[in-house]
Formats: C-alpha cells, sequence, structure tokens
C-alpha cells in the first residue's frame, strides 16, 4: 500500500513537472498592429552634461526614460544636419513608452549649443561618431545624474539609431568605413551597439568634409538595419548634386542581406511633413507617417535589441501595403 501512494505521489508530480515545461514552451502571444504608444509613462531630462576627456570637451545630451519596474535597453540618437533633437520626439517618445531609454546627443550642430563655430564643420562626422561611443562609455556617470534611473539601465542590449546625417552616422557606427580626402579609410564602428534604425538616412556620395561613404562602405554592414524613407525624400550632402528617394534607401539596398528592413512611405518626405526635425519644413502635415514608422521601427527593436521572437515573426509576416491602403511598402532581406 505504501509503494502504491508512493508511486501516485511521484506520477502526480511528474505530472506537474510536464505541465509546467509546457507552459514554459508556449509560444508567445502574436503581435499586432497598434499605433497606441506603450504602457509606460515617458520621462525627460533636458541638458545632461557630461565631460568628455577624449575630446577635451562637454557633451550634450537629453535622456528619456520609462517610469516603471526593470531594466531597459538603450537607445543612443543621433539628430539631422542642424536639428534640435527634441524635434524627434514623436519618434523617440514611443521608444521610451515601449520600454526603452533614448539617449539624444546635442552634436556640435545643434541649435541647443547656440551658433555653430565654422571651424568645427571639418570634425563633426568623426565628432558625433565620438559622441555616441561616448555614451556606451559614460552609463555609470549617466545613472549618478539620474537618481531615479539608477539600476535601470539594460548593460548588454544597444542600438543606435538617427535621421538624415544622424542616419549616416549611425551607418557608421554599425560597420561602414568613411573615406578620407587622402585616401584613408576610417571605421568608427562601435561593436556594442546590436542594430541600427536609419530613418532618411544617405548613400554613397562626397560629405561635407570631403570624406565620403564609397558603395564599398555598405558591405561592412553586418548588423540588423531598419531603413525607412519616402518617394518625396530626395537627397543632398551640401553639395549641388541632387539624388533620388532610392538613394536614401542605400542601408538596405547596398549592405548585405540578413535582418535587413526597408520601408518606403508613398509621398513621404525627408521632415514627414514637419513632424520631425524641422516644424516648418515638407509638405502636409504627416501624422500618419510618423504612426507607420515608429510601429514598424518599434518592432524591429523589439525583435533584434530584445531578442522578441513574436515581434520578428510579426515583421516577416505582416501585410503593411493592405493595413496602410498602400501608403507603405515593408521589405526585408
Amino acid at each position: 500500500m505504501k509503494l502504491f501512494f508512493q508511486t501516485r505521489a511521484v506520477a502526480a508530480l511528474l505530472a506537474v513537472l510536464f505541465l509546467a515545461a509546457c507552459a514554459l514552451q508556449q509560444p508567445e502571444q502574436p503581435r499586432v498592429w497598434d499605433t497606441a504608444p506603450g504602457p509606460y509613462q515617458v520621462k525627460h531630462v533636458d541638458a545632461l552634461v557630461l565631460n568628455d576627456a577624449g575630446q577635451d570637451r562637454d557633451v550634450q545630451m537629453q535622456v528619456s526614460y520609462p517610469v516603471g519596474k526593470g531594466t531597459f535597453p538603450v537607445v543612443v540618437f543621433s539628430h539631422g544636419a542642424f536639428c534640435y533633437p527634441q524635434n524627434y520626439r514623436a519618434i523617440t517618445d514611443f521608444w521610451v513608452s515601449n520600454g526603452y531609454v533614448v539617449v539624444a546627443l546635442d552634436h556640435l550642430d545643434s541649435p541647443n549649443l547656440g551658433k555653430i563655430n565654422p571651424r568645427v564643420l571639418p570634425i563633426l562626422q568623426e565628432a558625433r561618431a565620438k559622441d555616441l561611443s561616448f555614451v556606451l562609455d559614460s552609463l555609470d556617470d549617466i545613472e549618478v545624474s539620474i537618481p531615479e534611473f539608477a539600476g535601470k539601465l539594460d548593460r548588454e542590449r544597444f542600438a543606435v539609431a538617427g535621421h538624415s546625417f544622424g542616419g549616416m552616422i549611425s551607418e557608421v557606427m554599425v560597420g561602414a568605413p568613411i573615406t578620407r580626402p587622402d585616401g584613408e579609410v576610417v571605421s568608427y564602428a562601435d561593436e556594442r551597439f546590436d542594430a541600427a534604425v536609419i530613418i532618411s538616412g544617405v548613400g554613397p556620395a562626397t560629405m561635407v568634409d570631403k570624406s565620403r561613404l564609397t558603395e564599398a562602405a555598405f558591405d561592412s554592414i553586418n548588423r540588423p538595419l531598419f531603413a525607412s524613407g519616402g518617394t518625396l525624400d530626395t537627397g543632398n550632402v551640401g553639395t549641388r548634386e541632387q539624388f533620388p528617394w532610392e538613394w536614401r534607401m542605400s542601408p538596405y539596398t547596398l549592405s548585405p542581406p540578413e535582418d535587413k528592413y526597408s520601408l518606403v512611405l508613398e509621398n513621404g518626405d525627408h521632415y514627414l511633413g514637419g513632424e520631425i526635425c524641422r516644424p516648418n519644413r515638407g509638405g502636409d502635415n504627416d501624422p500618419q507617417g510618423v504612426e507607420i514608422v515608429r510601429v514598424l521601427n518599434t518592432a524591429f527593436l523589439d525583435a533584434y535589441v530584445k531578442n522578441d521572437s513574436a515581434a520578428k515573426e510579426f515583421l516577416r509576416t505582416v501585410d503593411v501595403s493592405s493595413i496602410t491602403s498602400g501608403r507603405a511598402a515593408l521589405e526585408y532581406k
């Protein structure tokens, strides 16, 4: 009799363990198209200043973070040329509401720093790249500066993101080397960045300081990347040459396949109708364009920074053209 009860007890225990194992193996809930902000309240800390001894100057940044328990991955954001970083919060706050810390730099050309000194123009590319790496080097100091924020940084998960010139620098941070006027090829790639979000980036061209991205430079981008642009988003780099909108999609079209995504908005312009970067530029206001861009690049961040398999499946299967009535097209390779 005793043996009988022991056997039943063991069988019951095995059944419990089996059910627990099955529960652990349950697939994640399918992701759906959702334009509403995420569950976290967003807080901003403006004009945090830290000294970068390597560049021998102070670096100013804005930190936006979610209010809630847990640790959160970090997205380091690079603004467009001569743009206010706070003018991107229609997108970056959406990331924060979904559980990301966003550190937006005030690069040397940010209007928040006053009138730019023309002498810094030749070093803007280098300074911007160093700013982005400096953020990851300074996480301890950032936490100390924001007491409420202590212990909330995920030190293993990082993404780089940027718009226009900032998009170009983001390309550089995930592998695209710059060729200087003397022919020297320089890389500022930072292996700590897991993925890149490029909004209206750039293709092969000579840049403002006569350095250039060659077509071959994009061969070196071997990390997950999400590039977005629009059919009204023609490009230039401060020269007379005007590039078609397809040039903006070069981070996708010229980089090697594997975990690369392209989002094109029909009639989308460089500023999403003034919703980002410059409120007084672009065509009609484009809140729909903003919604489409931020829903999909947030899914990308979730897939490749948070390693969310449901988000990756969503990106691979969602019928974006149907959902947006033909406004947007999403591809991956």
